[in-house]
């Protein structure tokens, strides 16, 4: 999966410069979805820009994107968020990242994946059994072994009520400080690297949580579901997302199934 994994970088960094570029201008020609979410040129740029690449290197391979998808019943999928962040993104906040993973669609999982933070210069990659990096060193998860003095991100959903204030308030009670970065795979990517000990994401959308899922997994974390289990990333499903480190990731998972509403 090398050839993968670099093109994933290379496009990565193409991405980058497309926020970059548009961040911080004038008019960045945001419209609002179906769902009451923005959407801004660059998302749509980035988008379309990965749609080629992927058809031009691996013709047969498909897309799955948050804003456009190609032949996504293929063997191969690269599942993409363009701006995973958009709203930071849309109000000229440097929390936002691009995602791009390589899923496999016959049992769902993620071979190959990055999260690049343009702002931050912070290029997360891994390839499945070969580790994690950020920058090309090697990465772990924190080796904290308890939620107190730790930070957790928790991010709900827009259409309904996940228990938020419930998580949030039984963090507090084990020690741990918590808040909402408003980026999964900001977020996530942060647990790979240590400085996060987890991230609770309510949502279903597999081009938040391909690339993260691995990235954090081959950093020696865990990513599940709330029952245990490995979540597919080739198709949206219900349900919420937990990923952390080895050791309060039991804890969490506890928390998660006392607080968590369907």
């Amino acid at each position: 999966m090398n050839e993968h994994l670099e093109f994933a970088k290379e496009l990565a960094e193409e991405a980058g410069e497309i926020m970059t570029r548009y961040f911080s201008a004038e008019d960045i020609g945001t419209k609002w979805k179906e769902d009451d979410t923005p959407l801004t040129v660059a998302d749509t740029m980035i988008n379309d820009l990965v749609i080629d690449r992927v058809k031009s290197s691996f013709p047969d391979h498909g897309i799955l994107g948050e804003e456009a998808s190609y032949k996504e019943e293929r063997e191969y999928i690269w599942v993409v968020d363009p701006i995973d962040g958009t709203i930071p993104f849309s109000l000229a906040i440097p929390l936002s990242t691009f995602s791009l993973a390589l899923v496999n669609r016959e049992d769902g999982q993620p071979v190959v994946g990055v999260i690049f933070d343009p702002f931050l210069k912070r290029l997360y990659s891994a390839c499945k059994g070969k580790g994690a990096r950020l920058n090309n060193h090697a990465i772990k998860t924190s080796s904290q072994e308890k939620l107190s003095r730790s930070y957790v991100s928790v991010i709900g959903s827009f259409d309904r009520d996940i228990g938020t204030g419930n998580i949030i308030e039984a963090l507090r009670n084990e020690g741990a400080k918590s808040f909402s970065i408003q980026s999964q795979a900001y977020a996530a990517s942060r647990v790979a690297s240590g400085e996060l000990i987890g991230s609770i994401f309510g949502y279903g959308s597999p081009w938040d949580s391909a690339a993260a899922a691995l990235i954090v997994g081959e950093a020696g974390g865990v990513v599940t579901d709330l029952k245990g289990k490995q979540r597919r990333y080739d198709k949206f499903e219900d349900g919420c997302l937990l990923a952390a480190n080895d050791k309060v990731y039991k804890e969490l998972l506890r928390i998660m199934n006392e607080n968590y509403r369907d």
